[in-house]
């Protein structure tokens, strides 16, 4: 074996070759690490460098198997791996690149991992280097739901591997919720041959009017389930890749597939599959203690996460047993009930050499002594945790959820709820104002969250991952002072690269082009573009598409004509993103006075009384302020235009999302014309289809007529008033959402 280079030595034959400390190579290292210095020169991988390991090492050996490229046995240059206990963080690794050496010191073998994982990045040309890193937080995690949408175990090696090269080294894995149990309990095993199992429904999001399939070979079942020999296989690769694997079993709520299959432990009155545990049944403790006796024997793992979130405690105030054992421990209330139940199953994961962990629900009533607290419904619960001086993973859902949309166009794939973008994830503070000082070390770290309501193909399901991944990483991992959005940017045209290589499906969204600003003044519209990474745009107004050849955005567009703006970003000559488009510009109802003879609502204007005559368009989020509703009313208004016009058709867009809102398509639309306001004559009236699709949608209508004089124009969509059987709200209330008219 060559000898090894004291370190002293080697840092001294390297700094010699290396620039003022001060100055950094674009390296395109993610996450940043703390010292970059960079010297001339670079060191060459290729079939015939040698890897060495210090007395042997097996566990080093295999993880540069792993992680390296096919690896020689020549002598035309080498890298070695060794751990150095000087390195005070157990996380934290040296890497020194000279010409002919490479040397990875890590303060144990997951520094040396990290280490590997940092020179892969840089390989097969790695420059000549000293870096010098370790990561901010200890808890660098990732969660990804497979009960709403389960993964096959060799998918979530795939998983893993996206995990580590990021140096994320926490998997919390969400095996059970509502609508499927996903783990073996040999005990119970219903839980899998029914829990896991349910009926595909036409037109309905599965968590509405969730049904079980009687069998797991029936016509049109959807679902799935780890064994207990597969549990151990991914645990097992995930220790390989340095990554804690920490299950979630729901309770108290969210577990309506546990409770249809055995009713017994809801409360008396609650309906089977009610999904919440009855808190004051004995049976019920034993029956989770049973199931966390199987679970903890499969995860090594410090913690077990039981969830605690979004708890109906209804059926508890109406429980006989329940308000029992309210009087018995004088517990003044149903949060204080949840907080027993909470505090009496962490006894029994404690007895079982474990710690508790979750959501920050479990703060309702009191929190258990020793438990650890993920705040996800913002910074509150995490604050109030941290300053009681409990341990805390910070997660809030308006910054790190990647369910969440991470582009605002409406060719974005159906996601659910807010708006979380790269930027928006590389700014994840973690450590909140509000927590004391002292207590700042209680935040142990963060991590990102992936539900799958809306996500079941693998594709989709990376798409919602990547470039966010890259964006978390930076986030939990690099010191405050290395961190930089402008140099992040530039690093990330590596790293859409690096997916490519290892053919992982990323989202473009963050080139895409966004409106920043937009007015109407003066009969023309101003707009604004904006993109997240700095790459050029080329647009046009005649509705064409978009090539390097057509006008560069410089900064604002004018338009005081009738036309189609289409704006497309581009990297390295090809198009990347989505398009955005912008019809119906300037047209003839663009500045019209509106009047209603029934009101929006005040909470969704859509910008007030010139909301649909503005040039504005909304995506297919309920959420996006420029629709405006109405609820129960129809819509019913008069546009009074700037001067008369001949008129032929009305164009309008409508929104329904019914596995979400209680927002519906209109039933019917009714158009009437008129010259001088008061004389009004119908020229358009249709029943409008209905749309079965539970997702969220954008109905475009063409209303078009025979070319008439109008000034005026009355526009009436019928509102179908209630919602429909087999909505989760049936019943309630019905909104119409529009967002523009256009008239020609």
């Amino acid at each position: 074996m060559k000898p090894i280079l004291p370190v002293a030595l080697f840092a001294t034959l390297l700094l010699s070759s290396c620039t003022n400390s001060s100055e950094k190579q674009e390296t395109a290292i993610i996450p940043e690490p703390i010292s970059i210095r960079t010297g001339n020169g670079s060191f060459h991988y290729s079939t015939q460098t040698r890897i060495e390991y210090d007395q042997q090492n097996a566990r080093l050996k295999a993880m540069a198997t792993n992680l390296l490229p096919a690896q020689g046995k020549g002598r035309e240059n080498v890298i070695l791996l060794q751990t150095d206990a000087s390195i005070e963080n157990p996380e934290g690794y040296t890497l020194r690149i000279d010409r002919d050496t490479i040397r990875i010191s890590g303060g144990t073998e997951r520094g040396v991992f990290y280490g590997l994982q940092t020179l892969n990045q840089l390989l097969p040309e790695a420059p000549v280097a000293i870096i010098e890193d370790a990561p901010r937080f200890e808890w660098r995690g990732m969660m990804l739901d497979v009960s709403r949408h389960y993964q096959p175990k060799e998918y979530l090696f795939r998983f893993i591997d996206m995990l580590a090269y990021h140096k994320l080294n926490k998997f919390h894995w969400h095996l059970t919720d509502g609508i499927g149990w996903r783990i073996e309990i040999e005990q119970y095993p219903e839980l899998t041959s029914k829990g896991a199992f349910r009926k595909i429904k036409e037109a309905k999001a599965p968590w509405i009017g969730l049904e079980l399939a009687e069998s797991p070979t029936a016509e049109n079942v959807y679902g799935g389930y780890y064994t207990k020999e597969e549990i151990r296989e991914v645990v097992a690769y995930a220790a390989s890749k340095q990554i804690e694997v920490i299950p979630e079993i729901e309770m108290p709520g969210h577990s309506e597939a546990a409770t249809f299959v055995y009713p017994e432990y809801v409360c008396s009155g609650a309906k089977a599959g009610s999904g919440i545990y009855c808190a004051g049944n004995e049976a019920t403790y034993q029956f989770l203690e049973n199931i966390l006796s199987e679970v903890v024997e499969l995860f090594p793992s410090e913690y077990i996460h039981i969830g605690g979130d979004e708890v109906g405690k209804e059926q508890w105030a109406q429980c006989p047993k329940c308000r029992a054992l309210r009087k018995k421990e004088q517990l003044k209330d149903e949060h204080e009930l949840q907080s027993y139940f909470v505090k009496r199953m962490e006894r029994y994961i404690n007895s079982r050499g474990k710690r508790l962990i979750g959501w920050d629900e479990i703060l309702e009533g009191g929190l258990a002594e020793s438990a650890t607290v993920m705040s996800w419904t913002g910074w509150e619960g995490g604050i109030k945790a941290a300053n009681a001086q409990h341990d805390v993973i910070m997660m809030p859902l308006d910054y790190v959820y990647f369910d969440h949309y991470q582009g605002y166009n409406p060719y974005e794939p159906q996601a659910w709820g807010g708006y979380n973008s790269l930027h928006r994830v590389y700014d994840f503070p973690v450590v909140p104002e509000g927590i004391l000082p002292e207590n700042v070390k209680y935040v142990k770290g963060g991590q990102a969250n992936m539900w799958t309501e809306n996500v079941s193909e693998t594709d989709h399901l990376e798409y919602m991952l990547f470039p966010r991944m890259a964006a978390l990483s930076e986030a939990l991992w690099s010191a405050t002072e290395v961190k930089d959005w402008s140099r992040f940017k530039r690093k990330m045209d590596r790293q859409f690269d690096r997916y490519a290589e290892n053919g992982w499906n990323y989202s473009e969204s963050a080139f895409t082009p966004m409106i920043e600003q937009q007015e109407y003044k003066d009969g023309k519209t101003c707009i604004t573009l904006k993109t997240e990474l700095d790459y050029p745009v080329y647009y046009t107004t005649d509705g064409t598409e978009p090539t390097t050849r057509s006008t560069r955005y410089e900064g604002k567009i004018v338009i005081d004509n009738p036309s189609t703006l289409k704006a497309r970003t581009f990297r390295r000559e090809k198009p990347v993103g989505y398009p955005l488009i912008i019809a119906d510009l300037q047209n003839k109802a663009t500045g019209a006075t509106v009047r209603y003879a029934n009101p929006y609502h005040a909470g969704y204007s859509g910008g007030g009384d010139s909301a649909l005559v503005d040039n504005r368009y909304a995506i297919h989020r309920g959420d996006d302020k420029s629709w405006q509703g109405f609820e129960r009313n129809d819509m019913d208004l008069t546009l009074e235009l700037k001067e008369p016009v001949r008129v032929s058709k009305v164009n309008m867009r409508f929104f329904q999302h019914l596995a979400i809102t209680s927002v519906m398509l209109p039933e019917s639309v009714k158009i009437e014309v008129s010259e001088n306001g008061t004389d009004f004559r119908e020229v358009y009236s249709e029943k409008l289809a209905a749309e079965k699709n539970v997702d969220g949608l954008i109905k475009n209508y063409t209303f078009a007529f025979e070319e008439t004089p109008a000034r005026f124009i009355r526009i009436q969509a019928v509102n179908p008033q209630t919602l429909p059987a087999g909505h989760r709200l049936a019943g309630g209330n019905a909104w119409v959402f529009t967002d523009e008219i256009a008239v020609h």
